[in-house]
C-alpha cells in the first residue's frame, strides 16, 4: 500500500510539475512566416505602403555598409565586421548591467546599444562574405553589397512584382 502511495504521489507531482513547465516551452515557439514577414517589412520598409521596395533595400544597404565601414575607405573587411560584432556585444553586456537600474544610467545604455546594434549586411557571416567578395580582394566593396542584396531581394519576391509585401511570404500551392 505504501509503495503505491509513494508512485501515485510521484505521478501526480510529475503531472503538476508539467503544467507549470508547458507554458515555458510554448512560448519559445518559432516565429510563423507572417510574423517574420510582418518584422521584415516594418524594419525596412521606409515610406509606410507595408511593401518593401529594391530602393528601399539598397538604401538599407548602403547604410549599413557605412556603418560597418569604420575607416571609410570604401571597404568592408572581416576585421570591420568583427570589430561591430564584438562592440555590440560589450554594449548588450552594459545594458543587462543597467537594466535593474532606473533613470539616465539605463537610457543612455539602450541608446548606446541602440547605436551599436549592426544592422543586417550581405556577407557578414563567413560563407556570405566568401559570396559576395565576387573580386576576392578579401574585403567588400559597396558595390559588391549591394548586388548581392539585390540578388536576395529577387529571390524574396517570388511573384516577381518588384515589391516584397505579406504575399511573398505565403505558400500558395500550384495547382
Amino acid at each position: 500500500m505504501r509503495k503505491n502511495t509513494l508512485i501515485l504521489g510521484a505521478v501526480a507531482a510529475s503531472i503538476a510539475l508539467t503544467g507549470f513547465v508547458a507554458p515555458t516551452f510554448a512560448a519559445r515557439q518559432k516565429p510563423t512566416p507572417e510574423q517574420r514577414a510582418e518584422w521584415m517589412i516594418k524594419r525596412f520598409d521606409t515610406n509606410g505602403d507595408k511593401k518593401v521596395s529594391l530602393d528601399e533595400i539598397n538604401a538599407k544597404t548602403a547604410e549599413a555598409f557605412k556603418a560597418f565601414d569604420a575607416d571609410g575607405n570604401g571597404q568592408v573587411t572581416r576585421d570591420e565586421i568583427k570589430a561591430k560584432r564584438t562592440a555590440f556585444r560589450e554594449a548588450r553586456k552594459e545594458w543587462r548591467a543597467a537594466k535593474d537600474k532606473t533613470g539616465d544610467e539605463k537610457t543612455a545604455a539602450m541608446e548606446k546599444l541602440k547605436e551599436m546594434r549592426p544592422t543586417m549586411l550581405p556577407g557578414m557571416r563567413h560563407k556570405g562574405f566568401k559570396r559576395t567578395d565576387t573580386d576576392k580582394n578579401g574585403s567588400l566593396s559597396l558595390t559588391e553589397v549591394t548586388a548581392r542584396a539585390d540578388a536576395m531581394f529577387k529571390r524574396r519576391d517570388t511573384n516577381g512584382d518588384g515589391v516584397i509585401d505579406a504575399s511573398d511570404f505565403t505558400k500558395t500551392k500550384k495547382i
